[in-house]
């Protein structure tokens, strides 16, 4: 049996993995060093608001947002949090303060993850938002 912080660790590692030989990798990198901090600054819901409206965009960085928004999805439905077949921000603002906390903090603790694990694996071309 795994304990919770290894299945957090392999989640991440398979979706750095899918990532990392992309073109959108060090964007991926850069905005997964920063997604932990804006989480605990500016909350998930606003966090997941402005990656939506970064991933609209047809760019290297919207693809970056775009898979990380799918990889926090990715870890919902791991942690069995259904969706609804709801948009992830309808999702977020229709919760119960508690069962929002609480998910904030397995996202933030999944973000951490992600964070460490594309350090690691993806090479860093100093490249920026």
């Amino acid at each position: 049996m795994r304990s919770k912080v290894q299945k957090l660790a392999q989640l991440a590692y398979k979706c750095v993995g899918g990532v990392k030989n992309e073109d959108f990798a060090s964007k991926y990198l850069a905005y997964a060093k920063k997604l932990p901090s804006m989480i605990i600054y500016n909350g998930l819901l606003t966090t997941v608001a402005f990656a939506k409206t970064k991933a609209k965009k047809a760019s290297i960085e919207g693809k970056a947002w775009k898979k990380l928004l799918e990889h926090i999805e990715e870890f919902l439905r791991n942690e069995g949090i259904n969706l609804g077949g709801k948009d992830l921000i309808k999702f977020l603002s229709e919760l119960e303060v508690q069962e929002y906390r609480f998910i904030t903090k397995r996202v933030l603790d999944f973000s951490l993850w992600l964070k460490r694990i594309a350090e690691g694996e993806i090479e860093d071309e100093g490249e920026g938002d």
